[in-house]
Formats: structure tokens, C-alpha cells, sequence
């Protein structure tokens, strides 16, 4: 009798059913309304993200003179490299001397120089002071911790040198910003043969904005 009673139970719901014209949805058509074109995985977008922040782009600089940046804009012109003309104004910086003295006279400073030499340290030059004693200045750093780290490896050597802080004013310098250059590689290496006026301006790339 149960079984009987569960018979007709199941008959009048599917009797409903299709009359009602409902449909079973099936797995197939759940995944159907899923917009695969607008999905993109976390490691795909991961990627896109470096794709965009490794995109570089290029200055000309530094010049300390503004004739050397006029000068290159007439490159520029001849090349029809589209450009921005940047000035970054006179700033103080505090650095860190790395140096030898004060000394009296210039036999002591030559005959620590020649000490210097013969431990292989070729690059300092002799400073002169306000006080008229020199120093022999063996490094300029913008990190008291590097000035720190140069003269632990000098004290190797046998060179007992210190250090004082320093302020320098810097500026203004000059800079051409390019523009929509970075498609163009045979531009870009005729930027970077280029011999700009000035010892330090070259074609620098940095990460775009």
C-alpha cells in the first residue's frame, strides 16, 4: 500500500511538472552562462601587470648647462623624436666624505698619497680646506652606512680614514623627456651612440608612470 501511495506521489509531481513547462537545468547549461572572454586567471594577470609595469621610458640628461639641452634639441628635431623640455630646480643633498688629513704640508699629503698607491687606491685627489690645511678626499656617498662600509675595507688596508657629513647643493639641471620613442629601436640606438653635450648626459631609461 506505501508503495502505491509513493507511485502516485511521484506521478502527479512529474504531471505538474510537465505542465507547468518547467525544465531541469542541466550542469552543461549552468557552464553556458559563465562569460569565459571576460575571465582572466590570477597568473594572467599577473603577467599583464608585469607586461605593463616592465614598459620603460627614456630622458636625455642630465645637463648642467641649458645650451647643452638646447643643443640637443636640435638632434632631437633632426631625428623628429617628439620631446618635453624637464628642469629640476637647485636642491640641497647631504652626503658623506670619506677622507684622510687635515695635513700641514704638501710633503706629508704627497707621501700619504704615495702610501695610497702603493695599496692599489688610485682614485682620490687632494681637497683644499677654509683652514688652508688639505685633505685627501677618497669618496663622496650619499649613505652614512656605505661611507661606514668603504672605510671598514680601507682599515684592511691599512688606511685609517674618516668620515664627516656634508651638505651640497645640486642644480638646476635639465632633462628632454621622449615621447613615443620606445617602438622605434632604431632611434633608440642612434640615441645611445650619441654623444651629448656634458660628461654625464646620456639616453637613461626608467619605468613609466
Amino acid at each position: 500500500m506505501k508503495w502505491f501511495l509513493a507511485l502516485l506521489v511521484l506521478l502527479n509531481v512529474g504531471m505538474y511538472l510537465w505542465a507547468t513547462g518547467h525544465k531541469s537545468t542541466s550542469s552543461s547549461s549552468v557552464r553556458a552562462m559563465v562569460n569565459a572572454d571576460g575571465m582572466r586567471l590570477l597568473s594572467e594577470l599577473s603577467a599583464e601587470r608585469d607586461n605593463r609595469s616592465a614598459s620603460s621610458c627614456y630622458r636625455i640628461g642630465p645637463f648642467y648647462d641649458e645650451r647643452g639641452s638646447v643643443k640637443a634639441v636640435g638632434a632631437l628635431n633632426e631625428l623628429s623624436v617628439p620631446h618635453t623640455a624637464l628642469t629640476i630646480k637647485q636642491r640641497e643633498v647631504r652626503a658623506y666624505r670619506v677622507y684622510l688629513g687635515p695635513f700641514n704640508t704638501s710633503e706629508q699629503i704627497e707621501q700619504q698619497r704615495n702610501l695610497l698607491r702603493n695599496n692599489g687606491i688610485y682614485e682620490h685627489y687632494v681637497k683644499s680646506e677654509p683652514s688652508s690645511q688639505d685633505v685627501i678626499s677618497l669618496g663622496l656617498f650619499s649613505q652614512q652606512a656605505r661611507a661606514e662600509e668603504f672605510m671598514h675595507d680601507l682599515l684592511e688596508r691599512d688606511v685609517r680614514a674618516q668620515t664627516r657629513p656634508e651638505d651640497r647643493t645640486l642644480g638646476p639641471t635639465y632633462w628632454l623627456e621622449l615621447q613615443d620613442v620606445a617602438p622605434n629601436q632604431g632611434v633608440l640606438a642612434v640615441l645611445r651612440e650619441t654623444k651629448w653635450a656634458g660628461d654625464r648626459a646620456r639616453l637613461r631609461v626608467f619605468p613609466c608612470n
